[in-house]
């Protein structure tokens, strides 16, 4: 039996970081993956500037492009390409980022165990954690849950599952010889054949990264004809696409409990997902940094559970996820005129290229247009919904 004063279930962005911020500040912590690293996940892999702010170091080393430039259209119609005046999101693999957040966290002290899927947890009444998995056991007064939608922890824990509305469709297009110069450091971006989605191609080092989502109820029967569309718009041969893999997307739900006692869920386990761009590692970043304070504080008896990390989320972190599932409710009525204005409209390409860099946030831009136009976000949302609702299945 293992006893660790942490455990941490799911070597993710949000499981090694909540890790290394746990072990850095004194705790012993053991950080578990059912999966053998390195390993691969379906994901774009791209971290935005502003994500990898967060971090006290530099992922340089798993980097494998810099964007600083979208190829933007809707449907088939004109393409237009905007440069930003910095880089925006940095290019990587999830096999390679993930083992490289892994490293920090156990050169910060934690004890990292792969290939073992946890199988049980339960609260003893003592108020520590037993955690199984197959043939061990292992105790904690602390437990974080980083093991996705759906995880053993959040599940056995009793803590509500995030809602899983959009599905995605990705895989890669390997180029041995080296990326197109059409496709490297910039990303592309197609509107509008999808609800509440778009497609995308994201440069790699050695491949791209091809893949299409939605709405789930909507798109998940088209996910695949959408896909070769996508590839046959940009000269991509579908048939060379190879690891094509679904995946859900988590999304937050309005009063989700995320801290309880000595537990607690972050990343997608938590539903912290960006609703606008489905992009999560940011989130995973952002709550595995929120919830470290938390458990020092809890291990010195300073407070008697973690309830501080989700009064944290909901302080900074989730009025900017409201604001985002707003304006994607409203950009999905008709994503045509939003995405002229990107091509178009120096301002508003601006306003987007500062939110990804971490400049600016959701709500800066609400305010921005003036607080006529920040007070009717949410109303204007959900007269949004209603609109989407009634032309296709939601999910």
């Amino acid at each position: 039996m293992t006893q660790a004063d942490v455990i941490v279930v799911g070597a993710g962005p949000a499981g090694s970081t909540t890790a290394r911020g746990a072990a850095a500040a004194g705790a012993s912590v053991l950080l578990l993956d059912r999966a053998t690293f390195p390993r691969d996940k379906p994901c774009g892999g791209g971290v935005t500037v502003r994500g990898a702010n967060i971090l006290p170091f530099s992922i340089e080393p798993v980097v494998e492009d810099v964007v600083a430039a979208a190829r933007m259209r809707v449907r088939e119609r004109r393409e237009v390409t905007r440069r930003a005046k910095a880089p925006l999101t940095y290019m990587t693999q999830r096999r390679r980022l993930d083992a490289f957040l892994v490293e920090k966290a156990q050169e910060a002290g934690a004890e990292f165990r792969d290939g073992q899927a946890v199988t049980g947890v339960t609260r003893l009444p003592d108020g520590t954690f037993e955690v199984e998995t197959k043939g061990e056991v292992h105790r904690a007064r602390v437990v974080i849950g980083a093991d996705g939608a759906n995880g053993v922890v959040g599940n056995r824990l009793g803590y509500a599952a995030a809602g899983e509305s959009a599905v995605a469709l990705e895989g890669n297009i390997a180029f041995p010889g080296g990326v197109p110069a059409e496709f490297r450091g910039q990303v592309v971006l197609n509107f509008g054949h999808l609800p509440g989605g778009y497609g995308w191609v994201f440069p790699k080092g050695d491949h791209i990264n091809v893949g299409v989502g939605g709405w789930k109820e909507a798109c998940g029967p088209i996910l695949r004809p959408a896909l070769r569309r996508l590839c046959r718009t940009y000269g991509l041969d579908f048939n060379a696409v190879t690891g094509l893999r679904g995946h859900h997307l988590p999304m937050q739900r309005d009063g989700m409990v995320m801290a309880a006692a000595g537990s607690a869920v972050v990343g997608d386990a938590a539903g912290l997902v960006d609703p606008l761009s489905g992009e999560g590692i940011t989130a995973a970043l952002l709550s595995g940094t929120a919830v470290a304070p938390a458990i020092r504080d809890y291990l010195d008896g300073r407070v008697p559970s973690l309830a501080g990390y989700q009064a944290t989320l909901e302080r900074e972190y989730l009025p900017e996820f409201r604001a985002s599932r707003a304006l994607m409710e409203i950009f999905n009525v008709n994503p045509t005129p939003f995405v002229w204005m990107l091509q178009h409209l120096g301002p508003f390409w601006d306003g987007a290229c500062r939110m990804i860099r971490g400049e600016v946030t959701y709500l800066d831009l609400a305010h921005f247009a003036g607080p006529v136009s920040s007070g009717l976000l949410r109303p204007t949302a959900r007269v949004s919904r209603l609109i989407t609702a009634r032309r296709v299945p939601r999910g």
